[in-house]
């Protein structure tokens, strides 16, 4: 392309802006095809490839969404009184036991793509997703990295001091929660190229695909588990809202605090890109099953 252009125009500034708009509009539209929104995908197995990286890319989503949950509840348990958290318990419960459940359904599906993703490798393929690969393996090296110091800094500082009341921790806290959704993003978006040009055998297209399908609900399950928790803190003790993780921000809220508003609108987005996915997955399975 830039060879074309080299020889079309005489310099980059000769490029007329009409050209550019397309050259830009043709890029999107082939990310989105990539990522599973494109509109026009042929065959059933580029149509299930599709829902599934729209499920995993609302997967990983919600697990930021989830970190970020966690990150806010901290001691939750120390600002209720006993007589109050049997429903926020159990909703607190339920995120973590959806949570794990949806991470090892994707840690399946990475198993069952293993070996297709070895044949892909040792048949010359590795060039073509190595620097997806790298940044993703560099990224969460970095973040886990940081999360670890971070974690044994919390563990020298008290209840207050991690939830606001040492501004250099909290911002330390910002940079590790960046890292981390950087990481997952990376690794999500790597998951997604090597899955568009592996070769899958039947059976095990259709295996990923149900997987994917098992994966979207439990979105819905975080998301209901995370308002359930909410609302019930935001009745029974609304000092954890308050000393959560975000106090002191312009906006501030007991019953909209500003990270658990943006960690609940991520896990909308996530089940809407997962609801979506499913709706592209459930079509093709059909026609996918009869030649298994």
């Amino acid at each position: 392309m830039a060879a074309l252009l080299e020889d079309t125009y005489s310099t980059h500034a000769d490029v007329p802006p009409r050209v550019r708009v397309a050259l830009a509009r043709a890029g999107l539209a082939e990310r989105a095809r990539e990522a599973g929104l494109a509109r026009s995908l042929r065959g059933p197995e580029e149509q299930l490839r599709a829902g599934a990286a729209l499920v995993l890319w609302g997967w990983a989503l919600v697990l930021v969404a989830g970190a970020m949950f966690a990150t806010f509840s901290d001691n939750w348990l120390a600002g209720t009184p006993s007589a109050d958290r049997a429903l926020a318990g159990g909703a607190y419960d339920v995120v973590v036991a959806a949570g794990v459940a949806g991470s090892v359904l994707v840690l399946l599906a990475a198993s069952m793509a293993a070996p297709a993703f070895a044949r892909f490798v040792a048949g010359g393929g590795w060039p073509v997703v190595r620097p997806r690969v790298r940044r993703a393996v560099v990224a969460t090296v970095a973040a886990v990295s940081l999360l670890g110091g971070l974690l044994a800094w919390a563990h020298q500082l008290t209840p207050p001091a991690r939830n606001g009341g040492n501004p250099l921790y909290g911002a330390a806290f910002v940079v590790v929660g960046v890292a981390t959704a950087v990481a997952v993003g990376f690794a999500t978006a790597a998951a997604v190229s090597v899955a568009r040009r592996v070769e899958f055998t039947p059976r095990t297209l259709h295996t990923l695909g149900v997987t994917a399908l098992a994966v979207a609900p439990l979105m819905l399950v975080v998301l209901g588990g995370t308002v359930t928790w909410w609302v019930s803190e935001s009745l029974h003790a609304p000092g954890v809202l308050r000393s959560g993780i975000g106090g002191g921000l312009p906006f501030d809220s007991v019953l909209v605090p500003p990270t658990l508003l943006a960690a609940a609108l991520l896990m909308v987005l996530g089940l809407g890109l997962a609801a979506w996915g499913a709706l592209r997955i459930a079509r093709p399975l059909g026609r996918l099953r009869h030649s298994v």
